[in-house]
């Protein structure tokens, strides 16, 4: 859902899950909505953090090694 202040985006787990570079994807968003006009909100959203998903459009999640996975 888009909103006059644009979409949010959860980035999930980010100092976790950082492993192949996934920091270039959220690069990547802010950069196509900016083009767009669109805002990107984007909340860092780390482990034990509460998830309250009503409050984003989108979430996301990158990758990692098999042991922060598992964290």
């Amino acid at each position: 859902m888009t909103t006059e202040r644009g979409l949010r985006l959860g980035h999930l787990y980010p100092s976790l899950m950082n492993v192949y570079g996934d920091r270039g994807n959220i690069i990547c968003l802010q950069r196509r909505c900016e083009l767009r006009g669109i805002r990107l909100e984007v909340t860092p959203i780390e482990a034990g953090d509460a998830l309250q998903p009503d409050a984003y459009d989108l979430l996301f999640m990158g990758g990692a090694q098999d042991h922060e996975q598992r964290l």
